[in-house]
């Protein structure tokens, strides 16, 4: 719709509901339609989104805008402003519809299949393609162009796919060499009985019965070596 009959269409109907003291604006936003600013008394409206749509979804964009204003500020879209923006016509839901018109960001995300996504600003996480996996895959990642051109990548966005492809191995800890009911022991470890002796009075499924100077402790494995 022409940005002229978008303003005359948006001063119209707020004039009907009674916002004369409100003003109209347009901004570049592009991931949103519109916007309601109680604080400054004002409905903003997104050009680029305003010129690619219909008058139909222009005018139900304005209506939800004008809902926000009746409903006063902090209202969101609870049941007060769903009253009123029924009440004056909105026939839409709290977002826009998923087949509404959209501005492609700068950057282009193809994943190895071929399916395309946009982003307007240089994304900082790896992102994987939901068509080719329902869950996170390294392997469907999205590799990014902005303008159709190859370009730096945000440092965190680096970091993280540097971390995908080259995990880290888990650390692999030896088995603790257990000792036999009987013998000779030496606690480990930074606690209160470290470095006290004893014998070996039971063993386990993964702990020993110790006899120490202290009294019977209970000891895990890896926390006794012989003595």
């Amino acid at each position: 719709m022409e940005l002229g009959d978008v303003k005359e269409l948006a001063t119209g109907l707020m004039k009907q509901h009674r916002l004369d003291d409100w003003r109209l604006v347009f901004d570049n936003a592009k991931t949103r339609a519109g916007a309601c600013r109680s604080d400054r008394r004002e409905i903003a409206l997104s050009r680029p989104l305003m010129s690619l749509y219909g008058a139909e979804q222009v005018t139900q964009t304005i209506l939800h805008e004008i809902a926000h204003a009746l409903a006063g500020a902090g209202h969101g879209h609870d049941r007060k402003w769903r009253t009123i923006a029924r009440r004056i016509g909105y026939t839409g839901g709290r977002c826009l519809p998923a087949d509404a018109p959209k501005v492609d960001g700068a950057w282009t995300g193809t994943c190895p299949a071929g399916h395309r996504t946009t982003a307007h600003r240089r994304p900082i996480r790896v992102r994987s393609c939901p068509q080719c996996s329902k869950t996170f895959d390294v392997s469907a990642r999205f590799e990014w162009t902005r303008h159709g051109q190859p370009a730096p990548m945000d440092p965190r966005y680096t970091a993280e796919l540097a971390r995908l492809l080259n995990p880290r191995p888990e650390p692999t800890h030896a088995p603790p060499v257990l000792v036999a009911v009987g013998d000779r022991v030496r606690l480990t470890g930074t606690g209160k009985y470290a470095g006290l002796t004893g014998t070996v009075e039971k063993r386990g499924r993964s702990r020993y019965q110790v006899r120490t100077r202290a009294g019977l402790l209970s000891v895990a494995f890896a926390a006794a070596r012989r003595a």
